[in-house]
């Protein structure tokens, strides 16, 4: 996720969609005061090449006693409260979605890949699949199933 002031974009991160990458491109743009959240530690030596990193996603939010933190795979809600209703109102914001096949194709061998095992496709699709949870990034681009980028 990013926020840059600099050039008044919010950049939402939905999941398995090319996002650290795009993440990455775009972390050359920011400036100073513009919010980038971390990602792993791998991608982070990528960033770092390029002479960015993760910042500012950590604020004392004044007057609530606490930080709110901006992740990276913030949802819009929780996202739009955290920030002044000016930067929402007036940023543009984006996000990206690939075809939902490409998409699922793209999970499958995510999760093969993080268990270290293999399983053929239409069994992932009828045993795991349909269990995980947030499937879809539809949440993290609505506010009350209302497309916000």
């Amino acid at each position: 996720m990013i926020i840059s002031h600099k050039y008044k974009f919010i950049f939402l991160k939905t999941r398995k969609t090319a996002g650290t990458s795009i993440e990455i491109s775009l972390s050359r743009f920011c400036g100073d005061d513009d919010i980038i959240t971390p990602i792993s530690l791998e991608d982070e030596a990528v960033r770092r090449l390029l002479g960015k990193k993760a910042k500012n996603y950590l604020q004392y939010a004044s007057g609530r006693n606490k930080y709110k933190k901006y992740s990276n795979h913030i949802i819009a809600q929780k996202f739009k409260s955290l920030i002044a209703p000016s930067i929402w109102n007036n940023y543009y914001k984006f996000c990206f979605k690939i075809n939902l096949f490409d998409r699922v194709i793209s999970l499958y061998y995510f999760c093969c890949s993080r268990r270290n095992k293999s399983i053929k496709f239409d069994e992932w699709l009828r045993n795991e699949y349909i269990y995980l949870p947030n499937k879809n990034n539809w949440h993290i681009y609505t506010i009350n199933n209302k497309v916000v980028v």
